[in-house]
């Protein structure tokens, strides 16, 4: 469940709290579902390529971690 207590798919609220909630040195928890719940719930965001972009970036980042941390 997101810890986000207001939820916004506005192109700019996305970017911020996606910046507030991840860092491309750790993923945490409420970064990856930060980026499910964007992902799910905010597709309008995604014909916007820098943000596509930023957010690809991360997810792969946090997949990565998931993966070495499973190992």
């Amino acid at each position: 469940m997101i810890l986000i207590d207001e939820f916004s798919c506005l192109i700019v609220d996305v970017i911020r709290e996606t910046l507030a909630s991840c860092d491309y040195n750790d993923c945490s928890d409420v970064c990856f579902q930060y980026l499910l719940e964007v992902g799910s719930e905010c597709q309008v965001v995604f014909h916007n390529l820098r943000y596509e972009e930023l957010w690809s970036s991360l997810i792969h980042i946090c997949l990565d971690q998931g993966e070495k941390i499973s190992h």
